[in-house]
């Protein structure tokens, strides 16, 4: 009464024993090629180029704070002057949940206001809230010509 042509295993209601145990060979072969196969590294990615280097400002003050997009348009981050005078550079999205984080002057941090996270500005550590993970850095150099991003850490 079946309206489709019959296949080996669906002639009966019930599947036979000998053909689960070949259906359970058949799925464990395959997953056994399918270690092996990633095991040797045959499927692998290139590795990602390194982003160029881009010029963000001409100068950074201590104290002040510029915002860049870097590596690519879609990727937001954050220089700071720091009191010291040296210049540092984050990813300006918040580990925790991708919020934005915005440079407090007055606490010398990063603050991530949807769930109170906050960053410290030397090193782009967790200082306070539910971030699981450090800032990703950027390094930065300066040049005659104003201050680069030169990579992601």
């Amino acid at each position: 009464m079946s309206a489709g042509p019959d296949l080996p295993l669906t002639r009966d209601a019930h599947l036979a024993r000998r053909d689960f145990l070949r259906l359970l060979v058949l799925a464990s072969g395959g997953l056994a090629l399918a270690t092996a196969v990633v095991e040797t590294g045959v499927l692998h990615r290139a590795a990602p180029a390194a982003p160029a280097p881009k010029r963000i400002a001409a100068g950074i003050e201590p104290g002040q704070a510029v915002t860049f997009s870097y590596p690519g348009a879609d990727d937001p981050a954050i220089a700071i002057g720091l009191a010291d005078g040296a210049l540092v550079a984050y990813s300006s999205v918040c580990t925790h949940l991708g919020c934005a984080v915005l440079w407090n002057r007055a606490a010398g941090r990063l603050d991530c206001p949807c769930h109170d996270g906050a960053f410290s500005a030397a090193s782009g550590a967790v200082v306070a809230g539910p971030p699981p993970r450090p800032l990703r850095r950027i390094p930065l150099e300066r040049r005659p010509d104003g201050v680069w991003a030169t990579g992601l850490a």
